[in-house]
């Protein structure tokens, strides 16, 4: 005999089940689509945000909305997005830090194997190794012999404890048999100007703010933590080139969407992400930026090589223990 708790059990089956049959038979996008960014206005990943926005809109024919929801080191965003209806609707702009601070010790609210999924690779976020410019080394391996001399004296600058920055560092220690010490700092402009003011040797930094006081003399660029040269420092060589075998540190910029949006949809976001890649416009802005445009993938090559990123960088969290 059918209970009434069966009754309703079924009722909320059937529900969900019409819901998912409207999804999949709707002309898909139909209205905006919002893609949050976990990050405050006027950042650079903001404007690169904003820039795909752009071309999403002209590949949907839809607009999309860009909803800035920092804080909590992109955790907020992140849990907003995985809550949100499993439609379509509503994206995220997430980086590789997202599905790392589980593994340093921090409870998330989300689950990131579990409760996202990649549409595609928005960008490569290289990142830049500069000295003080008084500091006597002008190359990778200078650095390298100077800081061997030296174990434990030199030390370095990053924009937050278990940040790229201290990865790229960590890994360079590690890969150049160097010893130089971390200090954390809240930002990347803060930890610059203690590495301009000789207070701080160097640093792995964001490549934006660095680009004024490079062109001022007051920074020497010495590397980039990525395989690609970059239009906006030409001449700077990858740290991996400059001797450092192996040598590869860098973030990934990544759309991703709740778990349970049909995969159709997936793809039809996914192809407006490879059109967008293909704007000539849109590449240079983003090179001049300091990202590298992603090779175009499909949603399962971009969950991929992004577990593949962060399978990397989760080992030299393990190696160097480093706990937020």
């Amino acid at each position: 005999m059918l209970t009434r708790r069966d009754l309703v059990a079924g009722a909320g089956l059937a529900a969900l089940g019409g819901t998912a049959a409207r999804a999949q038979g709707e002309a898909f996008p139909s209205r905006p689509i919002r893609l949050v960014v976990p990050y405050t206005p006027g950042g650079s990943v903001d404007l690169m945000a904003r820039a795909f926005g752009t071309r999403l809109t002209q590949n949907t024919g839809q607009p999309t909305v860009i909803e800035n929801r920092p804080g909590a080191s992109t955790m907020l965003a992140t849990e907003y997005v995985a809550r949100a209806a499993p439609d379509g609707y509503t994206v995220l702009s997430g980086g590789t830090q997202l599905a790392l601070m589980s593994h340093m010790g921090t409870r998330t609210p989300y689950d990131a194997e579990r409760d996202i999924v990649a549409v595609a690779v928005l960008t490569i976020v290289p990142y830049l190794l500069v000295v003080n410019s008084s500091l006597p080394v002008r190359n990778v391996q200078e650095l390298i012999a100077y800081a061997k001399q030296r174990p434990g004296e030199l030390n370095y600058a990053s924009f937050g404890v278990g940040g790229a920055g201290h990865l790229a560092a960590e890994m360079f220690n590690m890969l150049a048999g160097t010893e130089t010490v971390h200090i954390p700092y809240n930002g990347t402009a803060p930890g610059l100007n203690d590495v301009m003011g000789g207070r701080v040797a160097m640093s792995f930094c964001t490549i934006p703010p660095a680009l004024p006081a490079i062109e001022a003399g007051r920074l020497r660029p010495l590397g980039l933590t990525g395989r690609q040269h970059l239009s906006a420092l030409p001449g700077v060589p990858t740290i991996e080139e400059a001797g450092v075998a192996g040598y590869e540190c860098v973030s990934m910029n990544v759309m991703f969407a709740p778990s349970g949006v049909p995969a159709d949809r997936l793809q039809r976001l996914n192809d407006a992400v490879v059109r967008s890649l293909g704007d000539s416009d849109l590449r240079k802005l983003l090179e001049e930026q300091g990202f590298v445009p992603a090779e175009p993938m499909s949603p399962a090559q971009a969950k991929a090589s992004f577990d593949a990123s962060v399978s990397k960088l989760v080992e030299i969290i393990r190696r160097a223990n480093i706990r937020t």
